[in-house]
């Protein structure tokens, strides 16, 4: 327990006589208790944001379907050189990385988009972080993904944080931004954008089979379209929550149709 609000209210007491030192004392304990709640508060916070970050890496390296020894290696790397948590503390956060990297496999991919958006905002929002520690959070999640299996959706993922994030200008799609290795990225990634596939999480975003036909696909489109536009909910308030999910919607329909659009050229 802190005695540095006793010490400092029994110095002022000497002022006042031996009543005073004892007043001191008694009020330093209350300032003593609140340090102490406000170290436990502040320690309670780092616990969440961390716990976040890895569900939020562990979501993003979902797609690659299997877990490989590299990124654990890489995350363990991560935790003692960047964050400086060993022990317990980099036990739970690798614990909430595999979990959430576990609990999304086979979850339809619109799921896994609106949770990894979710989860994103939530950061973005709780937090107060500056710039460059959300672009370093969004870069790591990136290179904890590029040491899996990359699969095409990856860049929706990554995509969806940097708009979370408002770091769309530096790091989205084009995604080299302020990286170093700009050119090897481009070479990375550049089968992983939304215009160059059109996986099976693409016709997943609209309801449909890999099959469906292209007038099945431009129906349904104009009919998700009609529904999610921000034209259709004005008469919700700007804070409304499902004002900001219809929206969200309607940007993950938008990326989606226009990489079918693309990959069938019609």
């Amino acid at each position: 327990m802190s005695i540095f609000g006793k010490l400092t209210g029994a110095l002022i007491g000497t002022l006042f006589g031996p009543f005073g030192i004892l007043m001191g004392i008694i009020l330093g304990h209350f300032v003593d208790l609140a340090l102490e709640r406000n170290a436990q508060t502040t320690g309670s916070e780092a616990r969440e944001l961390v716990t976040r970050i890895f569900s939020l890496w562990g979501r993003i390296a979902a797609p690659s379907g299997a877990l490989t020894q590299f990124q654990v290696l890489f995350l363990q790397t991560v935790l003692t050189n960047r964050l400086n948590l060993r022990g317990a503390e980099g036990q739970h956060a690798l614990r909430v990385f595999e979990a959430s990297f576990q609990d999304s496999q086979g979850k339809p991919w619109s799921f896994l988009l609106s949770e990894t958006t979710q989860i994103a905002q939530e950061i973005y929002e709780d937090f107060f972080l500056d710039r460059q520690t959300l672009i370093w959070i969004y870069a790591t999640g990136r290179q904890v993904a590029s040491l899996g299996v990359p699969k095409p959706g990856l860049v929706e993922l990554l995509d969806a944080v940097a708009k979370a994030f408002f770091i769309w200008e530096e790091m989205g799609t084009s995604g080299a931004g302020s990286d170093q290795g700009g050119q090897q990225y481009e070479k990375t990634w550049q089968n992983f954008r939304p215009a160059s596939s059109a996986g099976p999480e693409a016709y997943a975003v609209l309801g449909l089979k890999p099959d469906a036909t292209v007038d099945e696909i431009k129906k349904t489109y104009r009919t998700l379209v009609r529904q999610y536009h921000p034209d259709a909910h004005t008469n919700l308030p700007d804070g409304d929550p499902m004002k900001k999910k219809a929206s969200e919607r309607f940007l993950q329909v938008q990326q989606a149709y226009e990489r079918i659009r693309q990959a069938r050229k019609f």
